[in-house]
């Protein structure tokens, strides 16, 4: 089988015997050894045949095989942990014979296995499945191994060929929302600082008042305005506190500092990594601009507000290598060049503890990693009191004759 033009072979062992295989040709070699033992030729004509039958299934499945071309045909840009669609296409060029019954199985960035099963495509021609995965890791991966499969004919043998598709894929990181942005809400509607903006969400309800010119119509309040109508007032319409105030600009510091002794996690730096994505990303959708400052970007400020600046920075962030040689002085340095009308937004992948210490008397909203906090229980080791026999025939004779009202208050 030639390789196409985005697809390697790589050899695997083709044949391999099914259980139903080994117990067909164990029926075989008992039929020629007791045809043997008791001097049948019919016997021995059995097993022969069914010898001879097993070659030529080898014979028939390599076959059903050969020709066989896959494509892959999936989004090159994604998040991760996000399921998206993907198509597989079998191709086969064979002129004459179809193919029959075969499996695919696909293992995205050699991790995210999927499986699908054509039951014929017909010779020149093509048959596509439709199917659904995932990545779970960010990085920029372009080879995805497949294996195609048949037990075609009789399933006495599995037949397979190990095939590498090559597919850019960037992978972004998954985005996710820090908790802090909900605990007190200072970025969204209540922001009390220099550089301040409007928020395009209403305030909360104060009540009603009488209709005014400019007031538009899905601000009616319509079961107040037909009891006003009724006793000839004007309509009524909800009145809402002034809208909250957010930001002007922000600006994201991600950090991979910490004091000695701390230990380095690569988990946590995804972790942190996506929680940034998830905050540029937030800042996005309530409008406000921001612009990324990372120490795995030399420090170089990068705009995120705009679309084509979202995507460059996405594709930074599923690039991106963590820094080894970060000190406290640039930390310190970006967070004195921001200007003070901005807001300043910190995230890191190492724990609070070993470098909150370090920072000025300056307002910032700090993103802790650990957004989870599982407590600890006391372990309960007292031993339920057994119930005594007496008790449980209490219990018994309440279910049976279960008493009235009146009985439960004698006082009635």
């Amino acid at each position: 089988m030639e390789a196409g033009p985005h697809q390697q072979i790589v050899q695997t062992p083709p044949v391999t015997v099914t259980p139903r295989g080994i117990l067909f040709f164990l029926v075989a070699l008992t039929l020629i050894i007791m045809g043997v033992f008791r001097i049948d030729g019919d016997l021995i004509a059995l097993g022969t045949a069914g010898l001879l039958l097993g070659l030529m299934v080898i014979v028939c499945g390599k076959w059903n095989l050969r020709g066989i071309h896959l494509k892959l045909s999936a989004p090159s840009r994604v998040f991760a942990d996000t399921p998206f669609d993907l198509r597989l296409t079998q191709l086969n060029k064979r002129n004459l014979f179809d193919a029959c019954s075969t499996d695919l199985e696909l293992n995205l960035s050699h991790v995210s296995k999927i499986e699908t099963h054509a039951t014929w495509t017909a010779a020149r021609s093509s048959s596509t499945s439709k199917l659904r995965g995932s990545i779970a890791k960010r990085g920029a991966i372009s080879d995805h191994p497949c294996i195609l499969s048949s037990a075609f004919p009789l399933g006495i043998f599995r037949f397979s060929k190990k095939i590498t598709l090559e597919h850019e894929i960037l992978v972004f990181p998954k985005p996710l929302v820090p908790e802090e942005f909900f605990a007190n809400g200072e970025f969204d509607d209540a922001w009390d600082g220099g550089g301040f903006q409007s928020g395009d969400t209403p305030g909360e309800p104060r009540g009603l008042r009488p209709y005014q010119p400019g007031d538009r119509a899905k601000q009616i309040h319509w079961p107040a305005t037909i009891r006003s109508q009724a006793r000839g007032r004007s309509p009524r319409v909800r009145e809402y506190d002034p809208p909250g105030l957010r930001p002007h600009h922000a600006v994201v510091i991600f950090h991979s500092f910490g004091t000695d002794h701390t230990l380095i996690r690569t988990d946590l730096f995804e972790r942190s990594l996506s929680l940034a994505c998830g905050t540029l990303r937030h800042l996005r959708g309530i409008g406000v601009p921001a612009n990324l400052r990372a120490d795995f970007l030399a420090w170089k400020s990068q705009k995120t507000f705009h679309a084509e600046a979202w995507s460059d920075t996405l594709t930074l962030l599923a690039q991106a290598k963590r820094s080894n040689h970060t000190e406290a002085h640039d930390v310190l340095t970006e967070i004195e060049a921001t200007p003070a009308e901005d807001a300043i937004i910190i995230i890191s992948d190492m724990p609070l503890t070993s470098w909150k210490h370090i920072l000025p008397t300056r307002r910032v909203l700090i993103i802790d990693i650990q957004q989870h906090r599982f407590e600890q229980r006391d372990l309960n080791f007292k031993s339920r009191k057994p119930r005594r026999l007496k008790d449980l025939v209490k219990e018994d004779s309440r279910v049976t004759h279960p008493q009235q009202p009146d009985e439960l208050n004698p006082q009635r």
